[in-house]
């Protein structure tokens, strides 16, 4: 029975500040507000953001998002400019160009740019990219 992911949820202490984080710092579009539980588009998953409970809060956030970018320098710049606060200016790494930053809760975000077709990057991690362009080929139809 093949599975496909479909979302993400996170939990906030403030929804006011997570929408206003992942709506107009990211550029998320907003699905839904249902008031405690806010849905964006993340492009092939939905990401849903839940208050937590009263009282109920949650450790220090584990493990990271990842978002894939077509121009790593673009993004970090507008993000920037939106008010994002990253953790260090974008860096080349093996497996592509990465920038990280965290959203008003502490969760990490982490920016992703694709090695280019050719590099030994890509060919390193050419499953991976190849699913990538398949996801994205899909969305654009």
């Amino acid at each position: 029975m093949p599975f496909a992911m479909e979302g993400i949820v996170l939990y906030s202490e403030d929804l006011d500040r997570a929408r206003t984080f992942y709506r107009d710092v990211l550029g998320l579009p907003l699905l839904l507000d249902e008031g405690h539980v806010i849905h964006f588009d993340a492009g092939t998953i939905r990401l849903a953001i839940h208050r937590c409970p009263p009282g109920d809060r949650r450790e220090a956030p584990e493990g990271f998002l990842v978002f894939g970018v077509d121009n790593l320098s673009e993004v970090h710049t507008e993000l920037t400019r939106r008010g994002a606060e990253f953790l260090g200016p974008p860096a080349d790494r093996p497996y592509g160009r990465v920038a990280y930053l965290h959203d008003p809760e502490g969760h990490e975000i982490g920016l992703l740019e694709e090695p280019r077709k050719g590099t030994d990057g890509h060919r390193r991690v050419a499953s991976l990219v190849n699913r990538y362009e398949r996801v994205v080929g899909r969305l654009a139809l």
